[in-house]
């Protein structure tokens, strides 16, 4: 059995089901960027990556509830884009020198 095949199935299952939960309650916002954070935590779950997984579904989940808050944007997201940025880049040079 090709097991990277049935492995990349179940993201888009996953999405499929999520998308059709979505279209029957009509709850398109922030809804789809649970289903989206689900889909890309599941892949990453199954590909042995429980860190990634959780981090997809929690920045996915965090961005959908967020953004149906009365968060001033303008002085937030920056904040937090530079913020992630900063952590992504110091991860991607601490994980050069190991």
């Amino acid at each position: 059995m090709n097991t990277k095949r049935t492995k990349s199935g179940i993201a888009g299952g996953i999405f499929l089901i999520g998308l059709g939960v979505l279209i029957f309650t009509g709850s398109w916002w922030p809804g789809l960027m649970f289903v989206i954070g689900l889909a890309l935590a599941a892949d990453r779950a199954f590909r042995g990556n429980y860190v990634q997984a959780l981090t997809a579904f929690a920045v996915c989940s965090a961005v959908a509830v967020v953004s149906t808050t009365d968060l001033p944007w303008n002085i937030f997201g920056p904040f937090i884009l530079i913020s992630l940025g900063a952590v992504v880049l110091v991860q991607g040079v601490l994980s050069k020198q190991e």
